[in-house]
């Protein structure tokens, strides 16, 4: 595949089975936050390639305005998944240039709602730390699924961004805690937690990414609520397979 090179810098778990991969930044690489590209990693000795090959398509994590090229993925057995997890700093991966369109346009100003699963964090972080560094007065609404709060990528990151406009809700399905007292919940993402922080359903404008189940799920529940299909914006997210059911997984 011909591309860029990059170079790791660093390896970071970032939540329970998932790792953050930190690269250069090659002179001159440009992309929108929200974008993604493909990535192909070199063959390890004693790793034997399966069907799906070297190469996938993933959303960078960093923001334009970072000095790195972050991506992260949760641990899978793919052959993939486990030069990932083998590699170490000085080796170096192949990507293309930067594609796609899960990306907000500034000119229109009416509130996101992003509705994200799992793994499909990572062009929202992309998005937040590039409205951060741009100091946007957007109206930002996050509200992430996970199984556990140890699941759940970029956590106490999101937490702490410094955006004034930004309401981060978090939503475990198998959690037994005690909800915190304010942007917390339980279950599923629903019909019911959406009314609870939106008020305006029909005119946000929402950026899906997840499995494919929970992206087929919320976007029946926002047709349900009446959002027409103009204010629905959904991540592909090629790098999942389509057998993984729920969140987390």
């Amino acid at each position: 595949m011909q591309g860029f090179t990059l170079t790791l810098k660093e390896v970071r778990d970032v939540a329970d089975g998932t790792r953050l991969f930190i690269f250069d930044k090659p002179e001159g690489y440009t992309f929108t936050a929200g974008q993604y590209v493909a990535l192909e990693v070199p063959k390890i000795e004693g790793i034997e390639i399966d069907k799906r090959g070297l190469i996938r398509s993933l959303s960078i994590s960093s923001a334009p305005c970072e000095s790195e090229l972050y991506f992260s993925m949760r641990r899978s057995m793919s052959s993939f998944k486990q030069v990932c997890w083998a590699m170490t700093p000085g080796m170096t991966v192949v990507i293309t240039k930067a594609v796609g369109f899960f990306t907000v346009l500034k000119e229109d100003n009416r509130p996101i709602v992003f509705l994200v699963g799992g793994i499909g964090i990572t062009p929202v972080r992309s998005i937040l730390k590039q409205a951060e560094y741009e100091k946007s007065q957007r109206s930002f609404t996050l509200l992430y699924a996970n199984r556990f709060t140890k699941d759940a990528t970029f956590d106490e990151e999101i937490q702490n961004i410094a955006l004034d406009h930004l309401r981060y809700v978090t939503v475990l399905s198998k959690s037994t805690d005690a909800c915190a007292k304010e942007n917390d919940e339980r279950g599923y993402i629903c019909a019911d937690i959406l009314k609870k922080y939106i008020e305006d359903i029909p005119n946000c404008l929402y950026y899906i990414v997840g499995s494919p189940y929970f992206s087929e799920a919320i976007e029946k529940m926002l047709v349900d609520l009446g959002v027409s299909k103009e204010n629905r914006h959904m991540d592909p997210f090629t790098g999942i397979q389509a057998t993984t059911v729920e969140e987390g997984k």
